[in-house]
C-alpha cells in the first residue's frame, strides 16, 4: 500500500518545497518511490491578493513550466492546485483542479485590494455579557497606567475579554464596540481578562451583549476594521481569538 501524497514547489513564497527548477529531478525521484503515489502538486501564492498581480502571474508561469515534467516523464498528471482566496476572487486561469480558500471561508476578503469578485458576509463574531458598570466622576483614570479619562461625568462598562482571550492590546483606546445597536468605544488599556467600554450618558445593564466583532443592528464592525485600528491583518484579528473563548454554532 502506497501513501498518497502531493508535491509542494516553490515558485516564489520561500517558505517551503522544492524551488521549482528542480521540480523534475523532485517528481522524478518521487514516482521511482515505491512507498508513495503523487495525488497532487502544489504551489502557494505569496502576492495573489494585491493590486498589482504580476508576481502572482510570473508564479503561476513558473508552476505551469514545472508541471511539463510530468509530460517529460510521461506520467500521468496529477490534480494541481496554486489557487488561494486571493486568486479564487481574482485569478481564475490560477483555479486549476482545485481552489484552497482560507480567510474567504469566514466571509473576509484577504485584502483592500483584492477584487470582491464574490459575495460574502461573515461567518462569526464575538460577544461578550457586561459584568459591571459604573459611573465616573469627570477626569477619573481608567484601567492601567489610566491612559484614558473623560472631561465629563461618564459611565463605564466592563467586559470580561481581554488580550489573554486573544482581543489585543492594541486596540486599546480606539476599538468600538456595540451595544444595543449603538456604537461606543474601548475605554483605556485592553487588561488580559477584561476591557473598559465608555457608554458615555446611556444606560447599560449587567449582563447585556458587547458585540466586539460582527454586527448589533444596523451597526457593524468588521475584522478588516479592526484590523486597520491595530496595525495588523484580518487574518490576525481572527485567529488571536483564544482557545478559551466559547465558540457557539449556529445554523444559517
Amino acid at each position: 500500500m502506497r501513501a498518497p501524497v502531493h508535491l509542494k514547489l516553490d515558485t516564489g513564497m520561500q517558505r517551503v518545497g522544492v524551488q521549482w527548477r528542480e521540480a523534475g529531478a523532485f517528481i522524478e525521484q518521487a514516482l521511482r518511490c515505491k512507498h508513495v503515489e503523487i495525488a497532487g502538486v502544489y504551489s502557494h501564492f505569496a502576492a495573489a491578493d494585491e493590486a498589482n498581480l504580476a508576481s502572482a502571474r510570473l508564479q503561476l508561469e513558473c508552476f505551469r513550466e514545472a508541471l511539463q515534467n510530468f509530460e517529460r516523464l510521461r506520467a500521468p498528471l496529477p490534480v494541481r492546485h496554486i489557487a488561494n482566496s486571493g486568486a479564487v476572487l481574482q485569478m481564475p486561469e490560477a483555479q486549476l483542479d482545485l481552489v484552497r480558500p482560507g480567510i474567504l471561508l469566514y466571509g473576509v476578503y484577504p485584502s483592500d485590494e483584492c477584487v470582491r469578485s464574490i459575495a460574502v458576509r461573515p461567518a462569526l463574531e464575538l460577544r461578550a455579557a457586561v459584568t459591571h458598570v459604573k459611573q465616573l466622576a469627570a477626569g477619573t483614570p481608567v484601567s492601567y497606567g489610566g491612559s484614558w479619562q473623560s472631561a465629563q461625568p461618564v459611565t463605564v462598562a466592563t467586559l470580561p475579554i481581554g488580550y489573554g482571550d486573544g482581543y489585543m492590546r492594541a486596540l486599546s483606546n480606539r476599538a468600538p464596540v456595540l451595544l444595543r445597536g449603538k456604537r461606543y468605544e474601548v475605554a483605556g488599556r485592553v487588561c488580559m481578562d477584561q476591557l473598559l467600554v465608555n457608554v458615555a450618558a446611556d444606560t447599560v445593564a449587567v449582563g447585556e451583549t458587547a458585540t466586539l466583532l460582527g454586527s448589533d443592528g444596523a451597526q457593524e464592525i468588521s475584522a478588516a476594521e479592526l484590523a486597520r485600528l491595530a496595525g495588523t491583518i484580518a487574518y490576525e484579528v481572527l485567529t488571536n481569538i483564544g482557545a478559551r473563548v466559547p465558540r457557539v454554532y449556529v445554523g444559517p
